[in-house]
């Protein structure tokens, strides 16, 4: 079997040579392939090496790339021409591709065909033909299917372990700290507001609330729609505070039905209601007051805290 085989591969290979005899002249010029090596097993590589000599006054084209050689081969991995000058006259161009074949039998790489142009003329000429052998794999079809070839396990080495222990090392060490500290770590407790401290009376916390809504100067810088929430809020929770009305949850209607009955028939909820009534109109309707009405509903509020003082503490 092994001798039709090669009775084969010579058959062929000399027939093409006869071809490529027959058919081509080279004027000066010679191109030759060569195949590393010429047998292969399915899918493994070969080198195809192209060497062309020709006088170094002319210019010569290379055959057009393609990925598929001939009926197949296919060209895997192509290279690019490297020009040598043998001599001031003649020049050799090299140049290697990775082929490959997916079936198994005798493969036939025809002449290339090449052309040197010089002077206006172009020249024809060919290379030499090459045959490729490609075996087959043996196969047991009665056998269990295994791999061509087994496994092979790679050691692994001290140098790829150390980034992994050392960066393991480190993580515990972090997450150790962080979770100590998370243990010891005593929830941030808020500190009560000012209206929210038992001690301190209502009229205390409204007046130094206005105070220091005084000294932020917010109109003054343009926060208009700032300064009458918080002006309006501090009143709120005034009312809540000392007369025991919901007033943060209410509107200014609902509010001003319920303030006068705690205030006696005074009058102060028109002063309260006018403070409210604006602050409504700034946040709602982008109303605009005057500057000084700004500073008289801050005044109206501190007078109304101070005229609705308990008794008892005024006594005091």
């Amino acid at each position: 079997m092994q001798f039709a085989r090669n009775t084969k591969y010579y058959t062929v290979l000399i027939l093409l040579a006869l071809i490529t005899t027959a058919s081509y002249e080279t004027i000066g010029q010679q191109a030759q392939i060569e195949l590393i090596p010429e047998e292969i097993s399915i899918g493994q590589q070969s080198r195809l090496t192209i060497r062309v000599e020709a006088p170094a006054a002319g210019t010569v084209i290379m055959p057009s790339r393609s990925d598929t050689l001939t009926s197949g081969i296919e060209i895997v991995q192509f290279g690019s021409p490297d020009t040598t000058h043998l001599n001031q006259k003649l020049i050799s161009l090299e140049q290697t591709h990775m082929i490959t074949a997916w079936e198994e039998g005798f493969f036939a790489i025809p002449p290339m065909q090449f052309k040197y142009v010089f002077n206006g003329d172009t020249i024809p000429f060919a290379s030499t033909a090459v045959l490729l052998g490609v075996q087959g794999v043996d196969v047991d079809m009665e056998g269990q299917y295994r791999d061509i070839k087994p496994i092979f396990g790679i050691p692994v080495t001290v140098g790829e372990l150390l980034p992994w222990v050392g960066g393991g090392l480190v993580l515990m060490g972090v997450l150790f700290f962080l979770v100590k500290w998370l243990l010891k770590r005593k929830p941030a407790q808020e500190q009560p507001t000012i209206w929210e401290k038992p001690d301190v009376p209502a009229h205390i916390a409204a007046i130094s609330s206005l105070e220091t809504l005084r000294r932020k100067e917010l109109w003054q810088k343009g926060k208009i729609k700032d300064y009458h929430s918080e002006l309006t809020y501090i009143l709120r929770m005034y009312v809540r505070k000392r007369y025991g009305i919901n007033a943060t949850e209410m509107t200014t209607m609902e509010i001003m039905r319920q303030l006068p009955e705690k205030l006696d028939g005074s009058g102060l909820e028109k002063m309260a209601g006018q403070i409210l009534d604006t602050a409504d109109l700034v946040k709602f309707a982008k109303h605009e007051p005057a500057p000084q009405d700004h500073e008289h509903a801050l005044e109206n509020a501190l007078l109304f805290v101070r005229k609705t003082i308990p008794v008892a503490v005024n006594d005091e």
